[in-house]
């Protein structure tokens, strides 16, 4: 009998410890922002943008800068409407993002991405091998379509664009 009762003792200590931190602790949103869905295809046709000049026949990598601009654009839209986390900074941030653990890590990686593309191609810059230059754009390009999946975000009417084979 004492037996039982140090075990339920401890199961209860241990039900208590798991269940009223859980109860009270605030819930991840499970949907994104009503925005998103609009920016989200807004970015897909400014990736389309991207592409064009870089898939001519001879590509025109310089051209891309405008629109690479442009994706860097939306993308801080995306933050500022919270369809993609806040970077971390040296203060803490006043509202975090309530959304998929990894997505922070994707995020990080799709602003990495773009900023080593868009030095390749600013004016002033050495012009890029195609071949490598459009190889990068096309790894890149995979991991925003795998940012939009990991972030929960509605994909775009006809899917993020890829580089075409």
């Amino acid at each position: 009998m004492r037996k039982f009762a140090t075990i339920g003792t401890v199961l209860a200590v241990l039900l208590a410890v798991a269940v009223i931190p859980a109860a009270s602790a605030r819930r991840q949103s499970a949907e994104p922002p009503a925005a998103c869905a609009g920016l989200v295809t807004q970015l897909a046709d400014t990736l389309k943008k991207v592409i064009e000049p870089l898939v001519a026949n001879p590509p025109t990598p310089d051209k891309a800068a405008v629109p690479l601009g442009d994706t860097l654009r939306v993308l801080v839209a995306m933050t500022v409407s919270k369809c993609l986390p806040t970077p971390p900074m040296t203060a803490p941030a006043q509202t975090r993002f309530h959304g998929p653990e990894l997505c922070l890590s994707q995020a990080m990686t799709v602003f990495a991405g773009l900023f080593s593309v868009l030095s390749k191609v600013v004016p002033g810059a050495v012009p890029p091998d195609p071949g490598k230059l459009r190889n990068e754009v096309q790894g890149w390009l995979k991991v925003v379509g795998e940012a939009v999946q990991t972030c929960g975000l509605p994909a775009p009417p006809g899917g993020m664009p890829t580089m075409p084979a």
